[in-house]
């Protein structure tokens, strides 16, 4: 499967989607043309009448987003979701802005993430308090503009993998919160549980931790019981609420009842755990860890599209793309035109074409002027053809830190 599509079924496909390729030879089909965009629903009858699933192009489809608008959450039973339509939340301020208010904040985290983990690894204690005082400005800039903190997220500037890893998860989960419409407590919570999701791993070994090769039978157990080690940490400090501690004790289930400590299936995972598992499945597989090179954010979407159903509910996977996009402020991608960018701004209503800077020419060298384009706007590139996004890059492509290049 390429880069730029997804596998879904031929009942979900929506009329704006490209169809690059379906379940069997084209000779064997009615279609007429190898490849063809979904017009009508008469077009995505015939879809269905002929193939069970089909591949769609992300980059020539018009829309990609869920059947559904947005989803309303019951929260007196955490592992119920209702859904209706309900309009796109509107961003408060314009991302330059927000980046230079939450700067601080950002970096403020950072240095409370490292000092809690080495307060762990010296006191075996939890201390919560400046981690709290911390996440109040994230969630206030989550709310007005996401894509700030989605930017600052994708830099790393933490270069242990725990540390980065704890904030990541964090960021992600409130940046999921806020496309789920919850309550300011709610995405504050998810905001602690993200940080607090791994800090049992500071009991396991650092030679497990960072092992390059497949961990053995034995190892794999050691590992897991950082669960446990987290839970007997924060069930310490008694203002830990229980959305938080569902967070810790189930982010390692999946639906399916594959997961652990419990192999818990479908409902009787708690919401947030549901939420945290996404996250946290995320955040790892585009990182760069001891064992597995980072995907790009694209790759990353195309395979927790594959797992949804799976390992993650369905409608949470899709709210989890909707809330962050294809291609996520601080992304680097590469044009049809050959150029490098970084995406900058998303659009809310047209993920695949966000706001972004150029930074390399088609042949790869460095630009003189770093020129904004909206891609809502610009439709063509230089020589008249159709301009899409090729591609997402993996972080650090061509040596480029987009911080370097932003305002």
């Amino acid at each position: 499967m390429k880069d730029n599509e997804l596998k879904i079924d031929t009942k979900d496909v929506e009329i704006g989607m490209y169809v690059s390729r379906i379940d069997r030879p084209w000779l064997d089909s009615p279609f007429l043309l190898q490849g063809f965009m979904i017009n009508s629903l008469k077009d995505k009858d015939v879809l269905v009448e002929n193939s069970d699933y089909c591949y769609i192009d992300i980059t020539r489809s018009k829309v990609f987003k869920p059947t559904y608008e947005r989803t309303n959450i019951n929260i007196k039973n955490e592992g119920v979701l209702e859904f209706k339509r309900r309009r796109v939340i509107e961003d408060k301020t314009q991302m330059p802005d927000e980046l230079n208010k939450v700067r601080s904040a950002h970096k403020t985290m950072t240095g409370v993430i490292k000092d809690m983990f080495s307060s762990l690894r010296a006191t075996k204690k939890l201390d919560l308090d400046a981690a709290r005082a911390a996440i109040k400005p994230m969630v206030d800039s989550i709310i007005r503009n996401p894509d700030a903190l989605l930017w600052l997220n994708r830099l790393r500037l933490l270069d242990d993998y725990n540390y980065s890893h704890s904030l990541g998860t964090s960021v992600w989960a409130m940046s999921m919160g806020r496309q789920l419409g919850l309550p300011r407590l709610d995405i504050e919570s998810l905001g602690i549980g993200g940080l607090l999701l791994d800090i049992g791993k500071t009991k396991i070994p650092e030679k497990i931790l960072t092992k390059q090769q497949a961990l053995d039978d034995k190892e794999t157990e050691i590992i897991r019981q950082h669960v446990q080690y987290s839970l007997d940490l924060v069930d310490a400090d008694k203002t830990i609420n229980v959305k938080i501690r569902n967070m810790i004790a189930f982010h390692h289930e999946r639906i399916n009842g594959s997961g652990y400590p419990n192999a818990l299936k479908s409902d009787q995972i708690p919401l947030f755990a549901k939420i945290a598992a996404i996250v946290d499945c995320y955040d790892a597989i585009t990182s760069k860890r001891s064992y597995a090179k980072p995907l790009s954010a694209q790759q990353a979407v195309k395979k927790l599209y594959e797992w949804r159903g799976v390992d993650f509910q369905s409608e949470l996977v899709e709210e989890f793309i909707q809330a962050i996009g294809m291609f996520p402020s601080g992304t680097l991608v590469e044009l049809t035109s050959g150029e490098v960018a970084v995406v900058v701004t998303e659009s809310r209503t047209r993920r695949l074409r966000p706001k972004i800077m150029l930074l390399l020419n088609a042949d790869k060298s460095m630009r003189e002027d770093y020129v904004m384009c909206n891609m809502m706007h610009t439709l063509t590139d230089e020589n008249g053809k159709s301009l899409e996004i090729k591609h997402a890059l993996p972080a650090g492509s061509y040596n480029i830190k987009p911080d370097d290049f932003f305002l």
